[in-house]
Parts: C-alpha cells; sequence; structure tokens
C-alpha cells in the first residue's frame, strides 16, 4: 500500500476558556493534510500545563475529519463536553 504524503503542516494554539470563569486551557497542536484517504486531516493535540482546576482535561487529543473546517467543528464539540467553550 502506497505511503500517505502530507501535503500541508502546520502549528497551531488551540484555546479554550470556562464560561463566566477565569480558567483557561491551552493546547499546543499539529494540523496535517493528507493528499487522500476519508480522513485525510489531522489535528494532535497536547495541553500545555498548568491546566485549570475546574475540570480534568485529557493531556492529549487527536480529531480527524474530512475538512479543517470539520476538525474545529470537533474541537468545539470536544471543548463543551467538559465545559469549556472554544477560543481563538
Amino acid at each position: 500500500m502506497a505511503r500517505l504524503k502530507t501535503v500541508f503542516e502546520s502549528d497551531e494554539q488551540v484555546l479554550g476558556s470556562h464560561p463566566g470563569g477565569r480558567d483557561w486551557v491551552r493546547y499546543v497542536a499539529v494540523l496535517k493534510v493528507r493528499d487522500s484517504g476519508k480522513k485525510p486531516v489531522s489535528l494532535e493535540m497536547k495541553i500545555v500545563p498548568p491546566s485549570p482546576l475546574a475540570c480534568e482535561m485529557p493531556e492529549k487529543h487527536e480529531i480527524r475529519a474530512k475538512t479543517i473546517t470539520e476538525a474545529y467543528a470537533k474541537v468545539a464539540k470536544f471543548f463543551a463536553r467538559f465545559g469549556m467553550e472554544f477560543r481563538d
């Protein structure tokens, strides 16, 4: 099987905040777009300490999607599961 080639790669910063509070969470991420596949877009996120004490966010999280827009929509849903709002 042919190996997938990375067409685009970017370092990203993903931020989330707790509504009504001052707690922020920050992830550094690598956005990759590959040349083919069902879900060619991937966003690999890793938390930057210190994380807020109010929520238990995972240290690492990976999102796969068809488009970049869909990937960031999934980021918003990911933050919502922990009571946070996506900010960028």
